[in-house]
């Protein structure tokens, strides 16, 4: 399987792009620049999606567990929107170059 790096992402990597998009549907942009840098944010986003996924499920769970793994799920999925939100505000940091300064 290749990365995103060769144009080509196996199905967890789309999903989990995917699941980014839907939370930062205006940064859908920012989301695919970061996915083809960065194999650590690629990583934030599909854990963002295993994370979805495990919460779907907890309803099938017995219900002395079930509140407890919700919790739990929920927790890592705003963890991960958190990671991946603090990632995207790098996005956005323009760094300033100082050239020499005209004086008046």
């Amino acid at each position: 399987m290749m990365t995103a790096r060769g144009n080509v992402m196996g199905s967890l990597d789309v999903e989990g792009l995917n699941s980014a998009k839907r939370h930062f549907p205006n940064r859908s942009q920012d989301v695919e620049l970061l996915a083809q840098e960065s194999e650590s944010f690629r990583d934030l986003c599909d854990e963002l999606v295993t994370a979805e996924k495990a919460l779907a499920t907890v309803d099938q769970l017995d219900e002395a567990t079930r509140a407890e793994r919700r919790l739990e799920w929920l927790a890592y999925i705003r963890s991960a929107l958190a990671a991946i939100e603090a990632e995207l505000q790098h996005v956005n940091i323009i760094p300033i170059e100082r050239g020499s300064r005209r004086q008046s």
